[in-house]
């Protein structure tokens, strides 16, 4: 049993607002969802997750995880929703991302984003019975660990607990919310939230 003051508890209670905000306003889950805002939605992904990726690969140097890579997966998506290589090369990026400058707050980014590939399985299936999209026709980065989400999702809440101290649990909580935000704020520039 965790601790109330685990810094697990600790990030879910921070977010849990900003977590439900951002899911209702996310149209993944409308009834009104159809192929073209599905593409919008993976094309402002894809501007999150390029510069974020970058971005944990310089703090991480050689011990980032080439389990967690996402971004072949959006790329594979985004040409099967039509774009091509230029078209890619060309969609916008994100500049205002969380500070990743220790290991708090790499922790509290990767919180959401590895958060999101779990909440990813659900989506999956919805996309699919709603939009006929699966992982060969745009639907890649939903399911991008496949089997192993549940083992990858369990492996970082082992490295979150083995970090969890008095000291750096803010960091951690304080880098989650910022990423929440970052990403809405992307995604609603980008037009596409509710």
């Amino acid at each position: 049993m965790l601790s109330p003051t685990s810094v697990l508890l600790q990030v879910r209670a921070a977010t849990a607002v900003q977590h439900r905000t951002l899911e209702a306003r996310l149209p993944l889950t409308s009834p009104d969802l159809d192929q073209c805002t599905y593409a919008r939605i993976i094309e402002a992904y894809y501007g999150f997750h390029a510069p974020l990726h970058d971005q944990i690969a310089k703090f991480s140097g050689a011990s980032a995880d080439p389990e967690r890579h996402k971004i072949p997966a959006l790329i594979k998506d985004l040409y099967a929703l039509g774009l091509n290589g230029e078209q890619i090369n060309a969609l916008p990026l994100c500049t205002r991302l969380p500070a990743i400058d220790s290991e708090a707050q790499l922790l509290g980014v990767m919180y959401v984003m590895e958060g999101a590939t779990l909440g990813g399985q659900v989506l999956r299936r919805l996309i699919a019975a709603r939009l006929g999209i699966d992982a060969d026709s745009g639907g890649e980065f939903l399911d991008v660990y496949g089997r192993d989400t549940g083992r990858l999702w369990k492996a970082f809440l082992k490295q979150l607990a083995a970090f969890d101290h008095p000291a750096y649990n803010s960091d951690v909580v304080d880098a989650a919310c910022e990423t929440f935000a970052c990403f809405e704020h992307w995604l609603d520039r980008a037009g596409v939230l509710l």
